[in-house]
């Protein structure tokens, strides 16, 4: 017998034993119950994420109320289908996927996901929106959406514009603003918000969507210009930036938001328990002003709310994909 054998056979024989001693002590149901009590918050971007910062913020409180262990998770990759398909196969009580909007257009966009985001998780609740502006290095003369379609149709060829990649709300929303405006635009996907905003910073690009909290402090130091947001609602936290609907592109109206699911196959009651631990968490006035100053505006609701959410931007994106004609990746 070789040497990694005789290893792996003394590592099973250890376990058995402990096993055995911890069945004899009666500890062992304490040590499996303690394992099932553990819920891990898989967030299927990196950490810093919004979803992050959501799963980070509300796990402490879900904690203190349903009397389990909440663990963040971060399974990012593959526009979040790893971390997705990582909680479509888990138990049920076991796993709460932290995700956004986006993950409804996977599969108008990827010829191939491994579960069906419709029927796959069971909704828990909703925890709030984002509101997005369409932002230009200030190289580009355009000073409202208006200006900036006639400068497009002039320059003779598709204008680059960046994104933190495809199928992200950043890309499926300027394709839809160039839809509706009746332009051509070139899709230039980084691996990530910060490259994409570096780039654009820099002039590298001209074009980007990106988060309006995030592009307000950015125009008002002179380092790009805010032609609108994409949000047909005026944004209260920020009502002197025009919804891009009003300002040159009628019909846009579009956010980003975020939310629990839970695997399928969770019961009513832990969906209700978990809906409730959930909205307290929400009614915090620190969480609250922490996601505030973060671009989010808290949303709370109930799961039959938030399945209704669903279904909604689901056919909402799958029309407009296949009136832009996006191609499968």
């Amino acid at each position: 017998m070789r040497d990694g054998d005789d290893s792996a056979g003394a590592t099973q024989l250890l376990r058995r034993r402990l096993l055995q001693l911890l069945g004899a002590s009666g500890l062992l149901p304490t040590v499996l119950h303690a394992q099932q009590d553990v819920v891990r918050m898989v967030v299927p971007f990196t950490p810093g994420t919004t979803p992050d910062l959501c799963a980070r913020l509300v796990g402490p409180h879900l904690q203190q109320r349903l009397g389990r262990t909440f663990v963040a998770d971060n399974r990012p990759g593959a526009s979040g289908m790893i971390g997705m398909d990582t909680v479509a196969k888990a138990a049920p009580a076991s796993a709460l996927l932290f995700g956004t909007s986006t993950m409804l257009t996977l599969p108008f966009v990827y010829a191939k996901v491994p579960f069906d985001v419709l029927r796959s998780f069971a909704p828990v609740g909703m925890i709030g929106d984002t509101n997005f502006a369409l932002a230009v290095h200030p190289s580009v003369p355009a000073k409202d959406a208006r200006e900036l379609v006639s400068w497009i149709k002039a320059q003779g060829a598709p204008v680059d514009y960046a994104s933190p990649g495809k199928g992200t709300f950043q890309h499926l929303t300027m394709e839809w603003f160039a839809h509706l405006a009746g332009v051509k635009l070139n899709h230039v996907p980084y691996k990530g918000s910060g490259p994409a905003q570096a780039d654009v910073l820099g002039g590298h690009v001209k074009l980007m969507i990106m988060p309006l909290h995030v592009a307000v402090p950015l125009a008002a130091d002179g380092k790009l210009r805010i032609l609108g947001a994409t949000r047909r609602e005026r944004d209260a936290a920020f009502p002197n930036v025009p919804p891009l609907h009003d300002a040159g592109v009628p019909g846009l109206d579009a956010d980003a938001w975020y939310a629990v699911w839970a695997p399928k196959g969770l019961g009513a009651e832990p969906v209700a328990q978990n809906n409730a631990a959930l909205r307290a968490a929400l009614s915090d006035p620190e969480v609250q002003s922490t996601l505030a100053r973060q671009g989010v505006r808290v949303r709370p609701g109930s799961p039959a709310e938030l399945q209704t959410a669903t279904q909604a931007e689901y056919d909402k994106w799958g029309a407009l994909i296949k009136a832009i004609k996006l191609p499968l990746e």
